[in-house]
């Protein structure tokens, strides 16, 4: 090399060797890039050995742990470009992190630097790329934990825990096409920082340098090209060279085509937009490259003068709003490429299933708990029906999870979504509720959340199968209907009907009546009230036993209001029961004092309409044939033990009322024996009337005449 040489080498050097990022020198590396093209010839490089997919199986043991002094349990996971990544726990708070290792045997080095015996090698870009991740403080870039550590057999530093780099989570295991958008907003969030804030310019945006965190948060790394600016979006350019191997350089298909046009200097914000762009089509497109030039410079130069038509190769799969946006920028021309805040702004991205999930990403950032509240129980519950299952527990229930798990204040607006998820998920992931729900439970003594667990209790019994969370929430029923809270005591009347399938007989007998019996001053002189219980006693009424079933009655004349609604709604209960098993109903003095008494005074209501009236009329009916038959059975046990037989008694008249007076014959004395019951009715005038006429339409007696039958059997 002659001193001309010699001399514009070392200007060159000079030049490129004195840029900074927040007053670091940039790599030795940036300054052999420029090396080639003032040599002018060709050098032999060593081939990189490092793997471009994830390992298959995992690699043999480290003879010496990585970090050891402060992370245990080392596992390996996935290879991420260069890095093997293991998953980790911390020493101190067993909490979980990633270890990335690169082993030594794997560098890679450039040809020696004139003049001297050293070499630059991958090993230095790496010492690089940590140096400035470690720098960066933003929740959209990957956050080291533990600086890099140097040894002879491996390079390691630790990070928050990730699941892998989006060159193998794409290809391998897929994403859905919403978590999709929420992570290039969520890079786009992390682009604007380098380049509004920082003052950075990535240099490698790729699928590599995009880490998944294990609660599936993208997050920028892969800062091995970075640059810092020398004046207001300007940075500095180095050129792609073939006289370095590629794993030293950025990737030639994720880069903007001003950095290898001849004698470009520096470069703008707009070539990480256009990174962004390929890197936006290759995940839409499921992992397939759009600029695939093999390291090939003329390649990549044919490629990108026919971007528009290979974007429209992948038109379906980016939609129409994306496919148009993608058009401006992977634009040739710099100045028509948006930047990258107004990428975030267009028409593919206007979603509220994904604003719903931006918001609870970053919901730790929110610090007034009303704003909380109202986005967990309504912004968030509102959205759920729109979003994939999959992802309420893949990043939903994660986020609950992390930032809200002892947010007690929070529980009675967290508790919406959670029991619209039990509601709705699959079975096989009714158990990633159960903490919550229990959890939820423990804390009932907030009144908002009592009444909502109470009003929504069916859910827990249908859905989780628990038993420690159906102990608790049958103590509550019973805690909230003896409370002297009204508000309290409505809910739990309101959730009875809900949830009477599923409790226990037992429970019904010992706890849950003797509770209801308790309810007078709350029930006193308000018909919604005792309408409430009616509704919730006339479910209950069907998981009654003969002895319960007494029970109930008695808090039937609780709701002791005579309004028409009142009236008609223990007609109606009168009817279920009977339809249900009338056999249950067995002393005649309860039948009449809780049920028949007060409907037959509520014949005298004039409010009451005719249907309801005729209603009324049928269940009066039914009660007396009910108590006429219990009187006979009376008569009849009493006769049989005095005379040891039984024997036919005489035969009786009803009355039945309608039009026309109707009577009502019986063959043989009533009894619930398995004999069937023979009846004929005669009419005023002493014919004899047919079964069909008795049962057509416009009899007003059929009802009660069929639930007769019932009660003969």
């Amino acid at each position: 090399m002659n001193r001309n040489q010699k001399e514009e080498l070392g200007i060159y050097c000079h030049r490129r060797g004195m840029d900074v990022i927040r007053g670091e020198k940039l790599g030795k590396f940036q300054k052999v890039l420029g090396l080639g093209r003032v040599l002018g010839k060709e050098v032999m490089v060593e081939l990189s050995m490092v793997p471009n997919r994830p390992a298959v199986s995992p690699p043999p043991p480290l003879g010496v742990v990585p970090l050891e002094k402060y992370y245990h349990q080392l596992q390996f996971k996935v290879q991420a470009g260069y890095w093997k990544v293991h998953s980790a726990r911390t020493l101190f708070g067993d909490k979980e992190a990633s270890v990335m290792v690169f082993e030594r045997k794997n560098n890679v080095k450039a040809p020696p630097r004139i003049g001297r015996m050293n070499k630059f090698a991958l090993v230095d870009l790496i010492k690089y790329e940590v140096s400035q991740l470690s720098a960066l403080a933003h929740p959209r870039i990957l956050h080291v934990q533990h600086a890099l550590e140097d040894t002879k057999e491996f390079l390691a530093f630790a990070t928050e825990s990730v699941c892998g780099s989006l060159d193998s989570i794409v290809i391998e295991e897929g994403v859905e096409r919403l978590e999709m958008k929420l992570g290039v907003l969520q890079i786009i969030d992390g682009l604007s920082y380098l380049h509004n804030s920082a003052k950075i310019l990535h240099g490698n945006l790729t699928p590599a340098s995009i880490f998944v965190t294990t609660s599936r948060l993208w997050k920028i790394a892969g800062f091995s090209f970075a640059v810092a600016a020398k004046e207001p979006d300007t940075y500095p350019c180095y050129p792609w060279t073939k006289k370095l191997p590629p794993i030293l350089q950025p990737d030639l298909d994720f880069l903007a085509p001003e950095y290898l046009a001849p004698n470009q200097q520096t470069v703008t914000s707009a070539a990480d937009v256009f990174s962004l762009g390929v890197l936006i089509c290759w995940i839409y497109a499921g992992g397939k490259r759009l600029i695939d030039a093999k390291n090939n410079l003329e390649t990549h130069a044919i490629i990108c003068g026919q971007l528009n038509e290979a974007l429209n190769c992948i038109s379906e799969e980016l939609g129409s709003n994306l496919r148009e946006s993608m058009g401006k920028v992977l634009s040739l021309d710099v100045e028509v490429r948006p930047t990258v805040q107004l990428l975030a702004l267009i028409k593919h991205f206007d979603d509220p299933a994904l604003s719903a999930l931006r918001q609870l990403d970053d919901i730790s950032q929110v610090f007034d708990p009303s704003q909380k509240s109202h986005f967990l129980g309504q912004t968030l519950l509102a959205a759920l029906p729109v979003i994939p299952e999959n992802i309420w527990f893949s990043r939903v229930l994660p986020r609950f999870n992390e930032q809200l798990f002892d947010s007690h204040e929070l529980f009675s607006a967290l508790a919406k979504p959670l029991f619209f998820m039990l509601d709705h998920c699959e079975s096989h992931n009714i158990h990633k509720l159960r903490t919550w729900m229990r959890k939820i439970l423990d804390h009932t003594t907030q009144k908002p959340l009592r009444s909502f667990v109470l009003e929504n209790m069916s859910s827990l019994f249908r859905r989780l199968s628990d038993d420690k969370v159906e102990d608790k929430c049958m103590d509550l029923i019973v805690h909230s209907l003896r409370s002297d809270d009204s508000s309290v005591q409505s809910s739990a009347v309101r959730g009875l009907p809900h949830v009477a399938d599923f409790l226990p007989s037992v429970f019904i007998s010992r706890k849950l009546l003797p509770a209801i019996m308790c309810l007078p001053p709350y029930l006193h002189d308000n018909v919604p009230r005792q309408l409430d219980l009616l509704a919730g006693l006339a479910s209950l009424s069907d998981r009654c036993d003969a002895a319960s079933l007494q029970q109930l009655l008695s808090c039937v004349s609780l709701c002791s209001a005579h309004h028409p609604v009142i009236i008609h709604a223990k007609s109606r209960l009168v009817q279920r029961i009977v339809t249900r098993d009338p056999v249950r109903m067995k002393d005649a003095s309860q039948v009449c004092v809780h049920l028949l008494n007060p409907l037959v005074i509520g014949l005298s209501c004039k409010e009451l309409s005719s249907a309801h009236f005729d209603d009324v009329m049928s269940s009066v009916r039914i009660l007396l044939d009910l108590v006429e038959q219990l009187r006979y059975e009376s008569d009849d046990r009493m006769q049989q033990q005095q005379m040891g037989l039984g024997r036919l008694g005489n035969r009786r008249v009803s009355m039945s009322s309608t039009n026309l007076p109707r009577v009502m014959i019986s063959a043989a004395r009533p009894s619930f024996s398995n004999d069937s019951r023979k009846m004929s009715f005669l009419s005023a005038d002493g014919r004899l009337e047919d079964r069909g006429r008795r049962e057509s339409r416009d009899s007003r007696g059929s009802l009660e005449s069929d639930m007769s039958i019932r009660i003969g059997e």
